[in-house]
């Protein structure tokens, strides 16, 4: 935790890695190159332009029933189900280092700088630590969870729960920052914490099928973020204000 910052108060933001606070787009062009690789190997015909295409369309509209959009994508494609489990075994998803986008550190900065806890909850890799650790991004937070980890993983509440019970917050004190409406938006709201939706990435032009999925917040950036989410604390303590009673006057 970076000392020089202000000290962390009774609100906190916890955010989603991939296309919020580190480009993933590296990372999945790569996996794409080796799936069509793997698949040209067995005969099979889908190239990396095909794959993008269909996987795109994963993410636009994902499968309720289907936590992996590879596989979703793959089905998409008629890859059967045996060859499907093994290309999502073997695909090298944290084979490229992730990189923070350019405002990421500087939008940190400014929420810690408001009194905020910062922490990080997503479907990652336990190496996706040392990324952070890399990028100066953990040094920020109050805490870090990551699938990979704890074996758990969004939208399961039970994860969300590990942050929950660490920072002893209530719920609405709690906003969270991903990019996807089913597994980071709804999942969040359903807990009674404030969700925030960066729209870019794969999943900016995703749909929300009803209202548990539509964000309480959006943004285009972390920049933007950033203020929105002063904003939001601002409120929290206004809020607090006008729930505290009037002092009683000398004459009573």
């Amino acid at each position: 935790m970076d000392q020089a910052l202000a000290e962390p108060g009774d609100a906190g933001i916890l955010f989603d890695v991939g296309y919020c606070l580190m480009d993933e787009t590296p990372r999945l062009e790569c996996a794409l190159g080796w799936l069509a690789e793997a698949l040209a190997r067995d005969g099979r015909a889908p190239g990396p332009s095909e794959l993008r295409d269909a996987y795109l369309e994963a993410c636009r509209r994902p499968d309720p029933t289907e936590p992996s959009l590879l596989v979703q994508m793959l089905r998409s494609l008629a890859v059967p189900a045996d060859a499907t489990a093994a290309l999502r075994r073997g695909v090298p998803w944290d084979g490229v280092p992730l990189d923070p986008y350019p405002e990421a550190i500087a939008a940190l900065r400014q929420l810690r700088s408001a009194g905020l806890r910062l922490g990080v909850l997503a479907n990652q890799p336990a190496s996706t630590q040392g990324e952070l650790e890399r990028a100066g991004i953990a040094s920020l937070c109050d805490g870090v969870w990551l699938s990979g980890a704890v074996k758990l993983a969004k939208p399961d509440p039970a994860f969300f729960r590990l942050a929950l019970e660490a920072w002893a917050l209530e719920p609405r004190r709690i906003a969270y920052v991903g990019d996807r409406p089913d597994n980071d938006v709804a999942p969040a709201k359903a807990l009674g914490m404030t969700a925030m939706r960066l729209r870019r990435g794969p999943h900016a032009r995703q749909v929300a099928r009803d209202e548990s999925e539509r964000a309480d917040l959006e943004a285009p950036d972390l920049a933007e973020a950033a203020g929105l989410l002063v904003a939001w604390r601002a409120s929290l303590a206004a809020s607090a204000s006008s729930r505290r009673p009037e002092p009683a006057s000398a004459e009573e």
